[in-house]
């Protein structure tokens, strides 16, 4: 296996959106696949405005820190996606 990098901005290839799951996670939220520019794809939540959303509109990777840490005290991290 080899390290490889990947785009952080692509197309949104589809989407459904959730208003059901699991306790503590709030709804609705987007889910979506991601067709990465530079080729692969990613599924991820999408942060925009349900009545916006457009198949192939372009969209860019978010990372952010989560407010949690593991049992030796490192830091969570996350993404989501958001339109470009």
């Amino acid at each position: 296996m080899e390290e490889a990098a990947l785009s952080t901005t692509g197309r949104l290839y589809n989407y459904t959106i959730v208003y059901r799951t699991v306790p503590g996670v709030a709804t609705p939220f987007v889910s979506a696949i991601i067709d990465l520019d530079g080729g692969g794809s990613i599924k991820a939540n999408l942060d925009a405005p349900h009545d916006g959303l457009r198949f192939d509109m372009p969209v860019k990777a978010v990372f952010e820190d989560i407010d949690q840490v593991d049992a030796k005290g490192r830091r969570y991290h996350g993404f989501h996606f958001e339109p470009a």
